[in-house]
């Protein structure tokens, strides 16, 4: 079984994101929030791409099927870890070491986290140890809301837990009138990301650091920390 949260094709990028603003505005009239509903599902399914953006020319896509990919089919070792905080609380924290052969990780649950192994060879073993690492689909429309968009600029290229990689910052306030209207529906007045990634050549994240914030109508703010790590051994 493979994850695919690609769209079938990538439209330009407004185009497609103007259609996760619509379905913004629609959670805010109601008082929602993305965070909580990711809740329910990250941790064993995988969240759909809501919106898609066009790969532009200022560095490789931040595609988090790549490390899905590694994850399930790793062809080299590395460790891999994914944490997510809401509101200074950690919901979500999920590592392993992989193998060609193994996956040999642990996974928060409630106050506990759970150990787990996997042994490649034997196909329903393997899948029962990395569903257990597929957190990382929660960030789904957190990243297709950035990806390739003016909150994203190049900084340089460089060394990361020994990946070549290529340096993003990201923050929201860099927007376009477009973007920030689209970020202001999604987010609410004053929501924002920020942070920084390194990705690889194949737009696999090799470190990314991340904070959000939605701004409810309703007066509330729901924060949300990620972090992703791959370190080759």
């Amino acid at each position: 079984m493979r994850m695919k949260t690609r769209m079938n094709s990538r439209g330009r990028f407004f185009a497609s994101l103007w259609i996760v603003a619509a379905a913004a505005a629609l959670v805010f009239a109601v008082g929602g929030c993305h965070s909580r509903s990711e809740r329910q599902t990250e941790e064993t399914s995988p969240e759909p791409v809501s919106a898609a953006p066009a790969q532009s020319a200022s560095g490789p896509n931040l595609d988090l099927d790549c490390v899905v990919d590694e994850i399930q089919k790793p062809t080299e070792s590395f460790h891999y870890s994914y944490k997510k905080d809401d509101n200074g609380v950690t919901i979500v924290q999920q590592e392993a070491d992989i193998t060609p052969q193994t996956i040999d990780g642990t996974r928060k649950s409630g106050d506990t986290m759970q150990p787990f192994h996997g042994v490649r060879s034997e196909a329903q073993n393997w899948q029962s140890a990395w569903i257990n690492l597929m957190g990382i689909s929660g960030m789904s429309s957190t990243i297709a809301l950035v990806n390739h968009s003016s909150a994203m600029v190049k900084e340089g290229d460089e060394k990361m837990n020994g990946y070549d990689t290529t340096r993003f910052s990201i923050d929201t306030s860099r927007g376009n009138s477009a973007e920030l209207g689209l970020y202001r529906a999604t987010m609410g007045d004053g929501g924002f990301e920020k942070g920084t990634v390194w990705v690889t050549p194949q737009g696999c994240p090799a470190k990314l650091i991340l904070d959000s914030e939605m701004h409810m109508r309703n007066g509330t703010v729901d924060k949300t920390h990620y972090e992703i790590e791959m370190v080759k051994k």
